[in-house]
C-alpha cells in the first residue's frame, strides 16, 4: 500500500507557529538543542525546534503559566509552565513540543515522525531526519553535528520539505478517484487519512491527531 505522507499545508501551518514564537521572542536565534525546559527568552527558548513549536502552539493556551525559575539555571528567564489534568503545575518540556508537532502532522508521536523522515530521505532532504530533535541534530538540517543552527534555517528546511511533499504526493483528478484510493487502505488506516483538496484535484494525506498533553484542547 502506498505511503501516506503529511499534508504540505499542515507542515506550512506548523512552521508559521514557530515563526510566531520567533516574533514573540524578539526574532530569530540559535536553536541550541540542549535546553530541556521550554524558555521564553530569545535564542535560549528551548532545545531544538521542538521547544519553539511548543511556544508557538501554546503561547496563548489557557493552561499555560510563566515563571521565573532559578531552580534549574543561574539566569533562566521565564520558563513555560502548564496546568496539567491532575491540577499540578509543571514545566513544559521540549519533547512535548516534538510530540505536538508530530501529532499535528498526523503521526502518533515524535518517534513515528522521525522514523518517517528517516525512511524518506528524498522528501526530508538528507539521510539524517531521525536526528531532528537530537543534541547533534544540526545534521538533520544539512550542517555538521553540533554546529549552530538558526531557527529560521530549520523553518526554511521544513518549508522545502513541504514543497517536496507537493511533488511526491499523488494527485487524483476528482474526489471520487481519491475516495476510491482511500478505500484501498485498511479500514483502520482509513481513519488516519484525510482527502485534501489541492491544485489539480485531491490527495490523500495524514489526518492530524488530537493534541491532549495539557488540560485544555487548543
Amino acid at each position: 500500500m502506498q505511503t501516506v505522507h503529511p499534508s504540505p499545508e499542515t507542515v506550512r501551518l506548523a512552521m508559521s507557529r514557530i515563526e510566531r514564537a520567533m516574533t514573540d521572542s524578539g526574532g530569530d536565534g540559535e536553536a541550541p538543542m540542549d535546553w530541556g525546559i521550554v524558555h521564553r527568552d530569545g535564542c535560549r527558548t528551548a532545545a531544538c525546534h521542538a521547544g519553539w513549536y511548543a511556544l508557538g502552539r501554546l503561547i496563548d493556551h489557557p493552561a499555560i503559566r510563566w515563571r521565573h525559575d532559578e531552580t534549574f539555571y543561574s539566569d533562566p528567564g521565564e520558563t513555560m509552565m502548564a496546568l496539567r489534568p491532575d491540577g499540578q503545575l509543571a514545566h513544559v518540556m521540549y519533547y512535548e513540543g516534538a510530540h505536538m508537532l508530530a501529532r499535528d502532522l498526523g503521526f502518533m508521536n515524535a518517534p513515528a515522525l522521525k522514523g518517517w523522515a528517516e525512511r524518506h530521505p528524498e522528501i526530508w532532504g538528507n539521510r539524517h531526519g531521525e536526528r531532528m530533535f537530537a543534541g547533534d541534530g544540526a545534521v538533520a538540517f544539512g550542517k555538521p553535528a553540533f554546529a549552530p543552527v538558526m531557527v529560521s534555517e530549520i523553518v526554511a528546511w521544513w518549508r522545502a520539505v513541504a514543497d517536496r511533499l507537493d511533488t511526491a504526493i499523488p494527485v487524483h483528478a476528482g474526489q471520487t478517484a481519491a475516495l476510491a484510493a482511500l478505500r484501498r487502505h485498511d479500514p483502520e488506516a482509513q481513519e488516519t487519512i484525510a482527502v485534501e483538496p489541492c491544485a489539480g484535484g485531491y490527495r490523500l494525506v495524514r489526518q492530524p491527531r488530537p493534541v491532549n498533553l495539557l488540560s485544555h484542547q487548543h
